[in-house]
């Protein structure tokens, strides 16, 4: 049996189509996706460091080990 799910199914039809728009080349959309970037009002999110930045705000006897 196959599991469907209307929200993943969407999900994958916008990124299907948005990757036929680019001639499916990994080239043109990450070239596409820095020249939004770019635009104004884009947020960018960098979670590289994401856990340091989600633990630094607990008090010490809550932070994880290491």
């Amino acid at each position: 049996m196959i599991y469907s799910d209307e929200i993943i199914a969407e999900v994958w039809r916008n990124r299907d189509a948005y990757a036929a728009q680019h001639h499916n080349s990994l080239n043109e959309m990450v070239a596409d996706l820095r020249e939004r970037q770019k635009r104004p009002g884009c947020k960018l999110v960098d979670r590289r460091d994401m856990s340091l930045k989600l633990t630094s705000n607990l008090p010490e006897t809550q932070r994880p080990p290491g």
